[in-house]
């Protein structure tokens, strides 16, 4: 007999049934990897057709907001640094290898950028954390970003 999920989870796979989520798949903006709760994998299309993999943490899902990282998906790791996306801004300050040691995205939507950052709930609204649209938010603004102007491609090919 299968174990029954978790109340998060379930919480989150109905958000991956709902319509924010899959307006991002159809439009081939996103696709999901793998779950293995708390963790998601999911990949996220840049503008140059490379595919980010980002592993999210998401206990206490949606209550909590999210937290990701970019990851190799193939191998189960950390995405390795040469490989993050590069570009002259907004680019380089969300994906930063420095900031927490590359464990997070410096994104307002982030559980762990949020930390000592309340000023952006009023500087940056829109990129807040929302329970309501929960994953798909958080993928939004990273696609937003990999398909900016400031996105130059990966650091390494």
């Amino acid at each position: 007999m299968a174990a029954a999920m978790n109340p998060d989870e379930v919480v989150f796979r109905s958000h991956l049934a709902a319509g924010h989520f899959l307006l991002g798949v159809a439009s081939k903006r996103w696709r999901m990897a793998s779950i293995t709760w708390p963790y998601a994998e999911i990949w996220v299309m840049a503008s140059d057709g490379t595919e980010y993999g980002f592993r999210f943490e998401c206990s206490n899902y949606p209550r909590t907001p999210a937290t990701a990282q970019l990851w190799h998906i193939g191998k189960n790791v950390p995405l390795p640094r040469d490989r993050w996306p590069k570009g002259t801004s907004r680019v380089p300050l969300a994906f930063n290898p420095n900031w927490k040691d590359g464990t997070a995205i410096y994104l307002p939507c982030d559980r762990v950028s949020i930390e000592g950052h309340e000023n952006w709930r009023n500087e940056h609204p829109s990129m807040i954390w929302d329970p309501v649209v929960g994953i798909a938010h958080y993928l939004r603004l990273l696609h937003e970003l990999l398909n900016s102007g400031d996105y130059e491609g990966r650091h390494a090919a």
